[in-house]
């Protein structure tokens, strides 16, 4: 890993002291980092410099991790074994200061032993390559088609009756407790997971690993395989720009999942969901996951039961001023895409409909 500095000391040991400088670095000045260590909660880098070996602090370097000379062979993900805390020491110290409040620094190291938890491969790696490809875009907008139909016709409707018959009293509970009008919620469980048939098989844990890792280096190989050469690739400054979302994201609902584990007792990698880390039936993402209710009140919240699916949809909607500002404006707080809300809207449309006419 490279960094590049400001001006300043290259010490001997970790600490400030004024008799361990061994040179002054000038600014721009690169070094590639060995080895870290928290001292004080603060981050240190042992670095090699062409003529020097010594300790700088991470608050007076940069990260340059596309300047590392590598062959793709030595690409990290691709090792049998490494250790996120020494190949990405800033976004480990930076993952760990978000829930550090949380955990202990055991108890985090711990999260990340087993290579199957944190390494990309198989169907995981085809996802991460997908998201980190310049024509990824290019290809969701091939794919691209019109969901409302597909989502909302007679049968869905019909189904979404029969389930509202079978579980009615969680959901006037829930519209009792919240105001949001149980079509609503319906339309939207229809919608996330055609009311609970789709959750996905995918271990959240290792989706959120792997975005916030390991995307740069995947990113840095389809650069040097071409792939921005290729027809419809997007620029790699507008590229990185995206990846860059793609990682505060991935960090955002990270934390937040660790944090949700510890807070409601359960074991982060025990979680399944989308290829993209939705969770559950009502498909929450880890960073809403603050919102999700015992609807059931059996002291358990798990967003793959309906009872607390149904409660959970209504609160984040409540939450997201669905009686203060309408409820396409929550709608759009859930997903903002146009073509969401316009099938959403429609559903609980025809379901009211359909219910009346009964």
């Amino acid at each position: 890993m490279i960094i590049k500095v400001k001006k300043c000391n290259l010490r001997s040991t970790p600490d400030t002291s004024k008799k361990n400088v061994v040179i002054v670095l000038s600014e721009g000045d690169k070094a590639m980092i060995f080895n870290t260590k928290l001292v004080k909660e603060n981050l240190w880098y042992q670095v090699r410099t062409p003529m020097y070996i010594g300790w700088v602090s991470a608050s007076l370097t940069i990260l340059d991790e596309k300047s590392i000379d590598f062959n793709l062979s030595d690409l990290i993900y691709k090792k049998v074994s490494f250790d996120l805390n020494n190949y990405y020491p800033a976004k480990y110290f930076n993952l760990y200061q978000k829930i550090k409040n949380y955990y202990s620094e055991k108890e985090f190291n711990a999260l990340f032993l087993n290579m199957k938890d944190i390494k990309p491969e198989g169907k995981y790696l085809e996802k991460l390559v997908f998201t980190a490809s310049p024509l990824s875009t290019k290809k969701q907008n091939k794919q691209h088609k019109d969901w409302v139909p597909i989502l909302v016709n007679e049968e869905s409707i019909k189904k979404g009756k029969d389930f509202y018959e079978e579980h009615k009293q969680y959901f006037e509970y829930a519209e009792k407790e919240t105001g949001v009008a149980t079509s609503d919620i319906i339309a939207i469980l229809n919608w996330e997971s055609r009311l609970g048939k789709y959750k996905g098989e995918y271990d959240v844990f290792k989706i959120f690993t792997n975005q916030y890792f390991h995307i740069d280096e995947i990113e840095f190989e389809l650069f040097q395989t071409g792939h921005y050469k290729k027809d419809g690739a997007m620029k790699k400054t507008d590229a990185l720009k995206r990846i860059k979302k793609i990682k505060k994201r991935a960090f955002n609902n990270f934390s937040q999942l660790l944090i949700q584990a510890k807070i409601r007792g359960f074991d982060p990698k025990t979680v399944k969901g989308s290829w993209a880390g939705a969770i559950g039936i009502p498909q929450f993402m880890p960073a809403s996951m603050k919102y999700a209710v015992d609807g059931d009140k059996d002291g358990n919240v798990d967003l793959n039961t309906i009872p607390d699916a149904i409660s959970s949809v209504a609160n984040y909607l409540k939450k997201h001023k669905y009686k203060e500002r309408g409820r396409e404006y929550a709608f759009r707080r859930y997903n903002p895409n146009d073509m969401y809300v316009r099938g959403v809207n429609l559903y609980s449309e025809k379901f009211l409909i359909s219910s009346v006419l009964e």
